[in-house]
């Protein structure tokens, strides 16, 4: 019942986008500001989106002098407006600053940063988006960018998400991070998509007709798609998993985050049952992630295991137990100190 709700809201903005996308684009001249900063272009740009309702946090800045000591130009979207302050500090460590009026989410950002670039005739070898969501770098001896750079996919991300049904693939590139090739970049798809791309304000629409539709756009047109990690990575460790305490914690929170994961784990867990026997009596749901669905929100010593190299913000339950496990010692210090707030 839930997600039929959820999908009669959304099905007005099925239309409204392109309605709202054509609005937006004819006052996009006097609706957006656009500031220059101190960084010069380079062949390769990352388009950061945030959205400071309370100021721009020191881990913003962290993850611009990341892109930067990689040797990656800088462009910040902000889907608010900006103090005086922060986008003096902005301009210091990027290239622009643009700031729009809050429509379509993080894609209406990602979208204005390329239409922008494009405008100003840069049409990056190779392309990296971002959003605000994400604490990036964990560390500062990162290797992540470098191994998106090597990665020979056209849209490359940090985890490749989706279930086969009826033996179709459905895999997608969470859209939190993406990078885009130069062959890509420089094909007509590419501006095409984000050219007559609607601007939606129902998340759950975004998610299933951008987030999930961008990664499927491109690979019905032959681009090809991936990940540093990669669902069924995640699943085949799970299942592989040998060390009932390491098993224990993790179902332990499952059941904290996930009154669904929990309706399922919990009774085994009363019951008296070991871990392993939990695991492989619910093999199947995991299989089919009918059971922890999110990698992303999982226990945070799985997800570091496994090289996420990036956590989501506001998720207090995973950084309360990341702290309270001591695996954040070597942190980014700014990161760190966020999470500990």
């Amino acid at each position: 019942m839930g997600r039929w709700r959820a999908k009669l809201a959304s099905a007005p903005w099925m239309f409204l986008g392109a309605v709202r996308r054509r609005d937006y684009d004819s006052k996009r001249h006097h609706s957006v500001q656009i500031t220059s900063g101190n960084q010069p272009i380079a062949d390769q740009v990352a388009i950061l989106v945030i959205f400071p309702r309370d100021g721009v946090p020191a881990s913003t800045f962290a993850t611009l002098a990341h892109f930067a000591r990689h040797g990656i130009a800088c462009v910040v979207v902000s889907n608010a407006p900006l103090r005086a302050e922060d986008r003096e500090k902005l301009g210091e460590g990027t290239h622009l600053v643009i700031e729009r009026p809050n429509l379509g989410y993080d894609f209406g950002g990602f979208r204005e940063g390329i239409l922008t670039l494009f405008e100003r005739g840069v049409k990056p070898h190779m392309l990296f988006l971002m959003n605000d969501s994400l604490w990036f770098p964990l560390r500062r001896d990162c290797d992540a960018l470098v191994r998106c750079r090597q990665a020979p996919e056209d849209v490359f991300g940090f985890l490749l998400n989706g279930v086969p049904r009826f033996g179709v693939s459905r895999d997608y590139v969470q859209s939190y991070f993406l990078r885009f090739s130069q062959r890509l970049v420089a094909s007509e798809d590419f501006l095409a998509f984000w050219r007559d791309m609607p601007l939606i304000d129902n998340k759950h629409l975004v998610v299933r007709r951008l987030e999930r539709g961008l990664s499927r756009h491109f690979a019905r047109r032959g681009y090809t798609l991936g990940a540093l990690v990669h669902w069924r990575a995640v699943i085949d460790r799970l299942m592989a998993l040998d060390d009932p305490d390491k098993l224990a914690r993790i179902f332990a929170y499952q059941c904290r985050l996930n009154p669904k994961d929990a309706a399922r784990l919990q009774p085994l867990i009363d019951k008296g049952w070991s871990p392993l026997r939990i695991r492989d009596a619910l093999a199947g749901p995991i299989r089919r992630k009918r059971l922890f669905a999110s990698f992303p929100l999982m226990h945070p010593e799985f997800v570091l295991e496994l090289g996420l190299p990036a956590l989501k913000r506001k998720l207090p339950i995973q950084y309360r137990e990341l702290v309270r496990l001591g695996l954040d010692t070597d942190f980014e210090p700014a990161v760190r100190a966020e999470m500990r707030l």
